[in-house]
């Protein structure tokens, strides 16, 4: 996440923390669309809007135990996980949706330029394998490192590193043949 990013959602958590509640809107309009693609991605769309606001209550009552020098959209994420996780263990049932319904990129919301990367990019997504697919996921979008990353899909901190780098490489081999 850009530095500029990383200061605004920081601002918003301190004054959040402070006690000011109109920064829970700012977070919202900043960052609401990836929890609710997060929480989309783990308990479908007919919970994801009930995880999304438990989620908001969260950072509003813990924003005081945030660290002003971690990345603040992990954080944020991160909370959004849980909460889904703490979701699917009340269901007792398994994630309805897939990564796979996170990377639908190609939004109506984007710029006619930026609407055809995006359907290009997704296009790439969907040649990745499962596992890679999801690598890249946690990675990029749900801002996690690689320890994360590898904890989250059970497997050694190099392997989860090495899945990365052949993801990563297998996208940019789909992205340059895309633009071909």
């Amino acid at each position: 996440m850009p530095d500029k990013q990383s200061e605004q959602l920081n601002k918003l958590l301190s004054g959040l923390a402070r006690g000011e509640p109109d920064y829970l809107d700012g977070i919202y309009l900043f960052i609401g669309k990836r929890m609710f693609a997060v929480a989309t991605s783990m308990v479908g769309r007919n919970d994801a809007e009930d995880v999304v606001h438990d989620s908001l209550i969260k950072i509003a009552r813990f924003a005081h135990k945030y660290k002003q020098d971690d990345n603040p959209a992990a954080w944020i994420l991160k909370i959004v996980r849980n909460t889904a996780l703490d979701l699917i263990k009340r269901k007792k049932a398994h994630p309805a949706a897939s990564t796979e319904e996170f990377f639908s990129l190609a939004s109506s919301d984007y710029a006619p330029d930026k609407r055809d990367d995006a359907i290009m990019l997704e296009q790439a997504m969907k040649k990745l394998a499962p596992d890679e697919m999801r690598a890249i996921y946690l990675k990029y979008y749900v801002d996690m490192t690689v320890r994360e990353i590898a904890a989250e899909m059970k497997i050694s901190k190099s392997a989860a590193d090495r899945l990365i780098q052949k993801a990563e490489e297998n996208l940019k081999f789909a992205l340059s043949a895309g633009r071909n």
